[in-house]
């Protein structure tokens, strides 16, 4: 039940996969709304931030508001990870799915790691929640849905999430 590799949504028939960033609030499940997104493509790979988070061994900066420079530094690292590996699959031909909190005011600097990739971006909004990031992409309500339910609302409006960078 796979959906092809290149649907045309923002991708040319390039043989590369394509670039999909899920992000949501606290409240939201990026990292289960990605793998499930992940699954339902036939060639894909799912991308947790989180995990290299955890690959610190030593010397982790734990993320706190304001954040200070190591914060930051090591956040960037993060996203800088996710993406390398994201784009050592997309050169293999599969879709790369990265989940992880990247709202607030350093959404624009994700995007920035990506480019001049086209990005696919999913942010899954909890009911009664709005983040404070600009609308781009493709928005989702979450409330109620399963993970599974969530992927198959994305890939029916695919063509919305299209972000170039």
């Amino acid at each position: 039940m796979g959906t092809p590799l290149h649907d045309g949504a923002g991708q040319e028939e390039t043989g590369r996969g394509r670039l999909f960033v899920v992000t949501g609030g606290d409240d939201s499940s990026p990292s289960a709304v990605g793998a499930a997104l992940a699954r339902s493509f036939d060639r894909a790979v799912a991308i947790d931030g989180a995990v290299f988070d955890r690959m610190v061994a030593a010397g982790r900066a734990p993320y706190a508001e304001p954040p200070g420079h190591e914060q930051l530094r090591q956040l960037f690292l993060r996203w800088s990870a996710s993406i390398a590996t994201a784009e050592t699959y997309q050169l293999e031909g599969f879709d790369a799915v990265v989940s992880d909190s990247v709202l607030g005011e350093y959404l624009e600097d994700f995007l920035d790691l990506a480019s001049p990739e086209t990005i696919h971006l999913v942010v899954l909004v909890p009911d009664q929640m709005a983040p404070a990031i600009p609308r781009w992409g493709l928005w989702v309500g979450t409330g109620g849905q399963t993970a599974e339910q969530t992927a198959a609302t994305v890939l029916a409006r695919l063509a919305e999430s299209v972000v170039a960078t």
